[in-house]
């Protein structure tokens, strides 16, 4: 005999369950609810406790704020309707301590349901009238033959999302109906649902065993037993994770053979030791975890994060010198022509002592004959742009390398198109200056392995932060502010958060910011750049603030990533409480690039304060004023935002978690890898995969992360 498996369950649609007519089912598939499977997964999102049963003569003042629960026997049913038509349906219960009245407003026909002498289950505030007499008024009732059959009352009650046309006393009716079916004995099925640990695994680990968890994540005797259910539950969540990546690994591994490269660590170590400047301790891990990396048969797939202005151009640069030395191409694709030009600048003055040759494609480029030849060519060398290094006429010949900066910016179809002409696939390293928690990028990033710089190199100037409310007097500190730095011949950027005034809001708009700068500052040349001009407009006005001929840059988000200007040595983030958390710390970081002490303003909405903005926008605040290291503030901000909003299908389309929470179970995260080793060591993981590829749809729809 086996035991039911979830893949089973999965088989079972939800119409075969007493109760689930043909609205009902249709209603629980627009929520994603059409098996068993997806039925007792459906987790509540809170339980009211009803489990407190108290006699009726123990009933006092002190429970009047709360909800009680009592058992007792219906003594009388009546129905009385008032002048006004309303309908007052009262019973009165009695158990052997005494007798209450429940009363129930409006056509809820409770007469019809509840009959003299039944047993009910009754929960809800008590009034206690002066006469020492208790009444009930809509509460929650039920009737039984056995106190087991009880689904809303005495006990925790789960309380699950809204599913539009079905209640949760219906759900919560299935899903004890199922559970009641599964624990049953049926042909060649004995009770309970089987667990994709082993029972070593399971006992090793003193947590829950799967049946146990299904039934008390639902229906739990005690807070703490809850607990434990939610703990096992999460914990799968994160194996099948784990599985899912390792899979998608090992397949990208088998399936693609990687370049080989003849670089000696001598000739790496007389790279680095020429550089302008000593590496910090986490570059110097990075580039050799890298180096590791492009040394092995396949292709390297690695995720390069540091924070804004920690480094990364020139560990990338130390891959890049190895791979040319070895005789291959290398890419490196930036989202914006801006970027793809300081990389081009950063990477002139890395490799200048080298016989590296840099090439340089982008739209503006008008010849491009001889790069193009030696892109056919296979000629070794680097080669840095933008969306023109993956237009239909560029094809690479000897390909090795590919760097992508700011993943995120390129689209999935994008980024394959790099690496889809050659008969090798190129080794990859993706880089991005938004710092991940490292919780998200273990659930999301768990096919790429990750390099983190976590600290600035030495001799930065940290930037000053200050946090300035809409109000008048502070109004006029920002304008001093402004005044200071340009007397110090130093370029500002203002960023707003909205193009246009709108009627609807209160934001400051980037045009209305512009006209009140230009006025206030004369003398000085007011810039606007706002992402409906071109493409063309956008670089120009870029390129001027670059050769300083721009003293106040008005913008909106446009220039969040990548521009270095190191003579801004002052950001003003106007309406500052209606970004987010990453967004403010990426802003943030445009200055402090140069030799000048830099600042920054975080400026609530104008007649704005923190006591007038929501509790969400002050925690930020507070936060981005106080903290400079990005990691730190990734890590609040997933607190803040909640993991739903970070791991989302609404923002990267992957998530299929139900109950793990990235917030808050790090610890879980960490066991889960302990836990698939020794599954992997029971040879016990080809079961969690095919169970992961059944419950995790999402990661399958795309092919791995790049």
């Amino acid at each position: 005999m086996v035991e039911r498996s979830l893949s089973y369950l999965d088989n079972i649609k939800l119409d075969s369950l007493k109760g689930f007519g043909e609205k009902r089912y249709s209603n629980l598939k627009k929520s994603n609810l059409s098996s068993i499977t997806d039925l007792i997964r459906f987790y509540p999102r809170k339980h009211i406790d009803r489990s407190k049963i108290k006699k009726i003569n123990q009933i006092d003042q002190s429970d009047i704020e709360k909800e009680v629960t009592m058992i007792g026997t219906i003594n009388n049913v009546s129905v009385f309707t008032t002048k006004s038509r309303l309908r007052i349906t009262t019973l009165s219960i009695k158990d052997s301590t005494g007798l209450v009245k429940a009363k129930w407003f409006g056509p809820q026909y409770i007469e019809s349901r509840f009959k003299e002498g039944e047993d009910v289950a009754l929960s809800g505030k008590p009034e206690i009238k002066k006469t020492g007499s208790i009444e009930f008024k809509n509460p929650t009732i039920e009737k039984f033959a056995d106190i087991d059959e009880l689904s809303e009352t005495g006990s925790l009650i789960p309380i699950y999302p809204k599913v539009d046309g079905v209640s949760s006393g219906v759900i919560r009716k299935a899903i004890k109906d199922a559970l009641s079916i599964i624990d049953t004995h049926k042909e060649e099925f004995e009770p309970g649902i089987n667990d994709m640990l082993p029972y070593e695994v399971v006992d090793k680990n003193s947590i829950f065993s799967r049946t146990e968890s299904f039934k008390s994540i639902h229906f739990p005797k005690t807070i703490e037993e809850f607990q434990k259910a939610r703990e096992r539950l999460a914990l799968d969540e994160f194996i099948y994770l784990r599985s899912i990546f390792e899979n998608l690994k090992s397949e990208f591994q088998n399936k693609n053979k990687g370049p080989k490269y003849s670089f000696e660590n001598s000739l790496i170590d007389t790279f680095v030791t020429d550089l302008p400047f000593k590496l910090t301790a986490s570059q110097t891990k990075a580039y050799k975890e890298i180096l590791e990396d492009l040394k092995n048969d396949y292709p390297m797939k690695r995720l390069l994060q540091g924070d804004v202005g920690s480094g990364k151009t020139v560990v990338a640069a130390i891959s890049i010198y190895a791979v040319i030395n070895s005789g291959y191409q290398v890419v490196l694709m930036a989202p914006t022509e801006v970027l793809a030009e300081q990389h081009l600048n950063s990477l002139n003055a890395f490799l200048k002592n080298s016989d590296v040759e840099i090439n340089f494609l982008t739209s503006s480029v008008k010849d491009r004959s001889q790069v193009m030849k030696n892109i056919s060519d296979g000629k070794p060398g680097l080669y840095i742009g933008t969306h023109a290094l993956i237009q239909d006429k560029v094809f690479f010949s000897n390909l090795g390398f590919v760097i992508i900066d700011e993943q995120q910016r390129f689209g999935v179809d994008q980024r394959k198109k790099l690496i889809s002409d050659s008969e090798i696939t190129p080794d990859q390293l993706v880089m991005t200056a938004t710092p991940i928690p490292r919780t998200t990028a273990l659930s999301i990033y768990g096919d790429l392995e990750i390099s983190s710089i976590n600290e600035l190199p030495p001799g930065r100037k940290p930037i000053v932060s200050h946090l300035f409310s809409g109000l008048k007097k502070d109004n006029e500190k920002v304008f001093e502010k402004c005044s200071k730095h340009l007397d110090d011949n130093s370029q500002i950027f203002v960023v707003c958060p909205y193009i246009e005034e709108s009627e609807s809001s209160d934001i400051q708009a980037a045009e209305k910011v512009f006209l009140e700068y230009s006025k206030k500052f004369a003398d000085y040349k007011v810039v606007l750049l706002h992402g409906k001009m071109s493409y063309e407009e956008k670089e120009n006005i870029m390129r001027s603030m670059q050769d300083g001929s721009i003293d106040i840059l008005v913008s909106t988000v446009v220039i969040e990533v990548g521009i270095d200007i190191p003579n801004a040595s002052l950001m003003i983030i106007e309406s500052a409480e209606r970004f987010g958390l990453n967004q403010l710390h990426q802003l943030r970081g445009r200055v402090g690039r140069g030799e000048k002490q830099s600042e920054c303003i975080f400026h609530i909405t104008n007649k704005k304060s923190l006591s007038t903005i929501s509790e969400e926008g002050v925690k930020r605040l507070e936060a981005i004023s106080t903290l400079s290291d990005g990691f730190k503030l990734s890590e609040i901000d997933l607190e803040i935002r909640g993991e739903g909003k970070v791991t989302g299908k609404n923002q990267s389309g992957r998530s299929d978690l139900k109950i793990a929470d990235l917030r808050f179970d790090y610890g879980l995260l960490i066991q889960s890898k302990e836990i698939y080793d020794d599954i992997n060591t029971l040879n016990s993981s080809n079961k969690v995969f095919e169970e992961a590829k059944l419950l995790f749809p999402n990661y399958f729809q795309a092919d791995g992360t790049t």
